[in-house]
C-alpha cells in the first residue's frame, strides 16, 4: 500500500507548506529530518536560508526540468529556517496514521472482493 499523500483524502492532513507545493528541503521535509536524524542537518546553513515560496509542484507541472529553472537555484523550496523537530514528529505521526488507514482500507477492499461484494 502506497497512499499518494499529494491527493485526497490524505493531502489535507499535512502541513500548509506541503499543501502549497513549496516543499523540497523546506520546513516540511527539514522538520522530519530534524526529528529523526538531526545529525544530517547543517544547522547554521539551514537557519540562514531565506524563504522560497515558489511551488515546485506547479513548476514541474509547467515543464521546468531543473531546480534552477523551477525557481530554486539553491535546490530548496519552502522555509527550512522555520523547521522544528516538534513539527517533524507531528508530521511523522500524521504520515503513520495515513499509512495505517490506507492499509486498513485496502484490507477492507480485499475482503469485500473475496466475498463477492
Amino acid at each position: 500500500v502506497f497512499p499518494d499523500v499529494t491527493k485526497r483524502p490524505w493531502a489535507g492532513r499535512l502541513t500548509d507548506e506541503f499543501k502549497s507545493g513549496a516543499c523540497h528541503a523546506g520546513q516540511y521535509e527539514s522538520s522530519v529530518v530534524l526529528a529523526e536524524r538531526p545529525d544530517l542537518v547543517r544547522e547554521e546553513k539551514r537557519r540562514s536560508l531565506p524563504a522560497n515560496d515558489v511551488s515546485l509542484s506547479l513548476a514541474i507541472r509547467d515543464g521546468k526540468a531543473s531546480f534552477h529553472d523551477a525557481g530554486g537555484p539553491q535546490a530548496y523550496f519552502g522555509f527550512p529556517a522555520a523547521a522544528t523537530s516538534d513539527e517533524g514528529r507531528r508530521t511523522i505521526d500524521v504520515l503513520g496514521s495515513i499509512l495505517q488507514e490506507a492499509v486498513l482500507l485496502q484490507m477492507e477492499a480485499d475482503h469485500a472482493a473475496t466475498q463477492g461484494g
